[in-house]
């Protein structure tokens, strides 16, 4: 983790399209400004873990019951031993 100590109107630079302002300060808060492109998703931390917690049951397809499919069982008759003659006796 980088820690930067920076003064209201002192920017950092996150790659090459992100750049973060401090704009003020009051109490224990800070304001920043951000300037990012459109396609970099920006949110506070509580609101990224709702989207995440959200999401979850959505990561696999939802699960529709298939039509039922007739299974063919095929019942086989008990094989019967006949005794032959012979071992009758």
């Amino acid at each position: 983790m980088l820690i930067l100590s920076r003064r209201p109107n002192e920017s950092l630079r996150i790659g090459n399209n992100v750049v973060i302002t401090v704009v003020g300060f009051s109490g224990n808060q800070i304001r920043l400004a951000i300037s990012a492109p459109p396609n970099v998703i920006i949110d506070r931390e509580e609101v990224h873990l709702r989207k995440i917690a959200e999401s979850i049951p959505t990561l696999s397809p939802p699960v529709t019951p298939a039509a039922p499919t007739k299974v063919r069982t095929v019942r086989r008759t008990p094989e019967v031993r006949r005794r032959s003659r012979l071992q009758a006796g």
